[in-house]
């Protein structure tokens, strides 16, 4: 008897079957659709799209858009009903866009866009008689920061110390800040809420030892998001104090001699800041200077020059909060200058000379061609009658008077 039972009912457990894959193959044909996720702006507008395909007559009974959270929860956002309308928990800024119109198309459009917005949302299409199909659609919410940069004011001391600043101010997400310089430094980032809920402000700070190499040196913060197109890139000039370096003394061209006046020598450094004039200091390495030497600031006066500066070697000290640093000079006096260039009055002696012998040189020449002009003269006898010679201190001279007799 149980085997008859057994074979008895199998062919009920093939309709069964039959009845199920049926079903299933028919339920393949209702499909929910999300073409793509949505972006939107803080602040801005969205639209999550959903719809519903089916190659069957099939009635709606219902719409609903929920968000999952962290823990997988649901939260219920939006409920359509064909015969009681929408149920909308924040209707001043949620709606369905043409559920009322055509219920196949079940999209959500949400404005003002907050950071809480972003997330997965399911929406859900309720069906007689296939039941319930749904998907997910995901919502990601930007935020455009606000970037600037610029250079900061180092303390007067060789320690790593911040050097620049750059700042991704209200960003979702947070801005990504670096560095493409060619500079030594290292960089250091804080993170801070926004001004904004949800969003993220950024600031990175470019530390390094100041230095005379890294002054006036145009580095680039570079911030990169995903509302930009391309990264921002901030301009920043450095301004680096450093200690007096390449102290050189100017003012000696090694022809000087005993007597000589009005002198100066100059003193000068790069540095940064720049010294006071308390921040030189002038010296000897073999004494004091004579009388006739007066220090003023980054000048060494010299009134005369003394034979006691002779082989002597002179140093100016520059010193400023950061350091010191020194050059120096080995002042030769001679007895005599070596070029005419160094006593104005011989030099106008020579010039009085050579002009004094022009003028000699042309008189002469002068007088020469009077004499030979005289000779022409004689040489015709129509004016000899008229012509009379005489000579006054070596000089030819010619007298012709008309005949008076013609």
């Amino acid at each position: 008897m149980a085997q008859l039972a057994r074979a008895t009912r199998s062919p009920l457990s093939w309709l069964l079957l039959l009845f199920c894959c049926a079903l299933r193959k028919a339920g393949g044909d209702i499909r929910v659709l999300v073409p793509y996720n949505s972006t939107g702006v803080l602040g801005g507008s969205t639209t999550l799209h959903c719809s519903l395909t089916s190659n069957e007559n099939v009635t709606i009974t219902q719409i609903t858009w929920m968000k999952k959270d962290s823990g997988g929860s649901h939260a219920l956002v939006a409920v359509f009903h064909p015969k009681k309308g929408p149920n909308i928990k924040e209707p001043e800024r949620v709606k369905f866009l043409a559920a009322q119109q055509d219920l196949r198309n079940a999209s959500l459009a949400i404005s003002n866009l907050s950071v809480e917005d972003e997330g997965i949302y399911e929406c859900q299409i309720a069906t007689f008689p296939r039941g319930s199909r749904s998907t997910n659609a995901w919502l990601k919410v930007q935020a455009r920061p606000k970037n600037t940069a610029e250079a900061l004011e180092p303390s007067p001391t060789l320690i790593l110390q911040d050097v620049a600043k750059c700042i991704s101010a209200d960003g979702h997400p947070p801005g990504r800040i670096s560095w493409p310089s060619n500079v030594n430094g290292s960089h250091r980032e804080m993170k801070e809420p926004g001004s904004q809920p949800g969003t993220t402000t950024v600031t990175s700070y470019l530390s390094m030892v100041p230095s005379r190499q890294a002054d006036g040196k145009n580095i680039t913060c570079m911030v990169e998001h995903e509302s930009l197109q391309e990264p921002d890139q901030l301009p920043v000039t450095l301004s680096q104090p450093y200690p007096p370096e390449n102290v050189s003394i100017s003012g000696y061209d090694g022809n000087w001699y005993v007597g000589l006046t009005n002198l100066t020598l100059t003193c000068e450094a790069h540095s940064k800041p720049v010294p006071d004039v308390a921040g030189y200091n002038w010296s000897t390495t073999t004494g004091d200077f004579p009388n006739s030497v007066k220090r003023q600031g980054n000048m060494l006066l010299i009134s005369t020059v003394e034979d006691g500066l002779n082989n002597t070697v002179i140093v100016c000290e520059v010193t400023n909060a950061l350091g010191s640093g020194q050059g120096q000079v080995h002042i030769i006096v001679k007895e005599k200058p070596e070029n005419m260039q160094q006593n104005p009055r011989l030099h106008l002696g020579y010039i009085f000379l050579i002009v004094f012998v022009l003028v000699v040189v042309i008189a002469a020449l002068y007088t020469i061609r009077r004499c030979r002009h005289g000779r022409a003269l004689q040489s015709n006898p129509a004016e000899r009658e008229n012509v009379q010679y005489s000579s006054v201190n070596g000089d030819c001279r010619l007298n012709m008077e008309p005949n008076s007799t013609r």
